[in-house]
């Protein structure tokens, strides 16, 4: 009488614990993805502000130094002069922001988004197939 009361039991068991492993694992998944989405907000917020601080301070030291330029190359050589130095600033300032633009776009283009949980997936979808 004792083996048909087990019996059930069994054959409830491995259902129960078969739920309870994907439970767990979807547990770790999600687990992990709340921590790549709180890294990821962190470094788009490091990123605007490293954005914003260069942006600031560069223009104001553009304006510093373009300012002192001008005024300088005005009193020694005159207007002709100043519009050659115009023309080269404004080609060093473009090249300057080309140069910032691709590399902005390099560091977006190598920007891998929630790493850590795409990985940890391809492992499960792996390990399953192989069953």
């Amino acid at each position: 009488m004792d083996e048909n009361e087990n019996a059930p039991a069994g054959l409830f068991e491995t259902p129960r614990r078969l739920s309870a492993n994907f439970l767990s694992i979807l547990h770790n998944r999600m687990e992990l993805l709340v921590v790549e989405l709180q890294q990821e907000r962190i470094r788009i917020l490091e990123a605007v502000l490293f954005l914003a601080v260069i942006a600031a301070l560069g223009f104001f030291a553009l304006v510093l130094l373009s300012t002192a330029l001008i005024v300088f190359i005005w009193a020694k050589f005159g207007v002709d002069a100043l519009l050659i130095c115009l023309f080269s600033l404004s080609a060093l300032g473009i090249a300057v922001a080309l140069l910032v633009l691709w590399r902005l776009w390099v560091r977006l283009k190598d920007w891998a988004f929630l790493p850590g949980t795409l990985a940890e997936l391809k492992k499960d979808l792996e390990c399953l197939d192989n069953k």
